[in-house]
């Protein structure tokens, strides 16, 4: 084990000891976000990118989805989603600097582009539940799905490079909607491609951020072992404890 995941053990070890007093109030986001702090990592990220597809990733946008009172979306505005997009590679900073600019002067059709992106996000975790529960997907979601789609692969054309050609985004093309289009485009892969029967769930009931299993043994459990995995073994391991200080005191 190298010197950083020892640190990282170490560290997640002491930091769910200290929280695990305050469990119903941790997210998974919460957790992360102060996991880096306690590493003092000095180029922080915002977001988690760890389901192995960017759709899925874009569907964990949402924290505690299933807590209605602790649901937390993470991309409250066009210009957060951006910082997603960029992050989790579906943008360039290049790309995200024009279209900030572009959302500054037309505030509106941003916060438009924004409400489709969630309708979107909503329509991908229903089909990948679905999927990941070996439930029927609904038809109204593929539809919703084949909309974004259509609009996405419009602006595919064929370019040249150095092995031959490929498919890509027309350059010159570049709408505030454009952020949704690699996104439809990632979809669209999995759906048709031999992972889609590798969608999972986390195991953490209050998690439940999706991913796509590509361990070895496809045994992967949780989105990400420092953050669910270790909430979990510490929750168990508490409960051990409290029941053998309870054996011992009677």
């Amino acid at each position: 084990m190298g010197a950083w995941m020892v640190a990282v053990d170490i560290t997640c070890n002491t930091h769910f000891r200290r929280l695990y007093s305050r469990e119903r109030s941790v997210t998974c986001q919460w957790t992360f976000r102060q996991l880096q702090y306690d590493l003092d990592e000095s180029v922080p990220v915002k977001f988690q990118i760890i389901a192995g597809e960017l759709c899925l990733d874009f569907i964990n946008t949402v924290d505690n989805r299933l807590v209605r009172e602790r649901r937390q979306e993470l991309v409250p505005s066009y210009a957060d989603l951006l910082e997603w997009a960029v992050q989790a590679g579906a943008v360039s900073a290049g790309q995200q600097r024009m279209l900030g600019r572009e959302a500054l002067a037309h505030p509106g059709r941003a916060e438009s582009v924004h409400e489709r992106a969630v309708t979107l996000r909503e329509c991908l975790y229903r089909i990948a539940t679905a999927i990941a529960n070996h439930r029927k997907v609904a038809a109204n979601d593929l539809g919703v799905l084949n909309t974004f789609l259509d609009e996405a692969l419009a602006h595919l054309k064929l370019q040249p490079n150095q092995k031959g050609f490929r498919m890509d985004w027309a350059q010159s093309d570049l709408p505030l909607d454009f952020v949704l289009w690699p996104i439809a485009r990632s979809a669209s892969d999995l759906l048709t491609g031999d992972d889609l029967q590798y969608v999972r769930e986390c195991g953490a009931g209050t998690c439940r951020w999706l991913f796509v299993d590509r361990s070895k043994n496809h045994s992967r459990r949780w989105c990400d072992m420092k953050i669910c995995g270790n909430r979990i073994k510490a929750r168990k391991f508490y409960r051990r404890q409290g029941s053998v200080r309870k054996a011992r005191s009677r």
